[in-house]
């Protein structure tokens, strides 16, 4: 049995599992070959009927801590931030695989800028040598008007200062689930988290049918609008000073030219976006 009286690790990996049997093996692999040690591994088997954690019976390594739950992802994904021992939390998804040097160099960049808050990282394509998560790198302090164009952050590569995530009471919202880990980053960025992307490939990503974003496409589409939108009023209410009753008029525009099919949802949250880039670059 785990003696939970030694000192906590430094990540936390929360990896949550449902009959997840053709990868996880793999996935559970490539953490263990990792060059950083001072992790622990949260499986969290969220009520899968597959046997896909039956192998870990042959696995000795005290890092490694199975946890059965019943099927219900976003309360076992809340429930792996809620035990994680570490100073920061890296998410993994089980059909993916880590690139060796995945820990060592996203807990170095952290470790040496305490001002960011989620450090992602580029991926490439399982089996391919194409790049994916390339639309943006480097540091970006206000994050939360980039998001209105996208989610440009992979949740499997992110890894994230628990402090912070407790200090804000943070977590995965429930009426956003398919589109969970966008509803996340957002409100990071409206706490005033700064986020970095490091411009290289820590992460094999594999592509396939079963995907959530595949099965669940609309869905997230629904609330990935949603979120966009809340964000906009949160930037028009906050973060526009003397401009907020000018954007606020301006949004009724849009609304209006929205309405009569002159202007889509795509150009709209574009405008936002440039308008607040400007305002930023203003402050700076």
């Amino acid at each position: 049995m785990k003696d939970f009286n030694t000192p906590p690790p430094i990540v936390s990996i929360i990896l949550p599992v449902y009959n997840a049997g053709k990868y996880l093996k793999e996935c559970v692999i490539s953490i263990l070959e990792q060059t950083f040690d001072s992790y622990e591994l949260l499986i969290l088997d969220d009520g899968s009927t597959d046997g896909c954690t039956d192998f870990l019976l042959n696995y000795s390594d005290c890092r490694i801590r199975l946890i059965k739950r019943k099927h219900n992802y976003i309360s076992t994904l809340n429930y792996g931030l809620s035990i994680a021992r570490g100073k920061y939390i890296a998410r993994m998804d089980a059909d993916d695989r880590m690139m060796p040097t995945r820990l060592s160099e996203q807990v170095a960049f952290l470790e040496q800028n305490s001002n960011i808050v989620l450090c992602s990282t580029q991926m490439i394509r399982l089996g391919s040598n194409e790049l994916l998560n390339t639309v943006l790198s480097g540091t970006i302090k206000e994050f939360a008007h980039v998001l209105l164009l996208c989610n440009f952050i992979a949740h499997p590569t992110v890894m994230l200062r628990t402090n912070f995530l407790r200090l804000h009471k943070l977590k995965y919202r429930y009426s956003y689930i398919f589109a969970e880990d966008y509803k996340l980053w957002a409100e990071i960025a409206c706490k005033g988290g700064q986020i970095h992307i490091i411009p290289k490939p820590l992460l094999e990503y594999r592509i396939h049918k079963e995907q959530t974003s595949i099965i669940y496409n609309q869905q997230q589409s629904i609330i990935a609008d949603k979120i966009r939108n809340e964000l906009l009023v949160f930037l028009i209410n906050n973060k526009a000073k003397t401009h907020a009753a000018l954007l606020r008029k301006f949004l009724n525009v849009c609304k209006l030219l929205n309405k009569e099919m002159l202007i889509d949802d795509v150009q709209i949250f574009h405008n936002y976006h440039l308008i607040f880039s400007r305002l930023f670059e203003n402050d700076e």
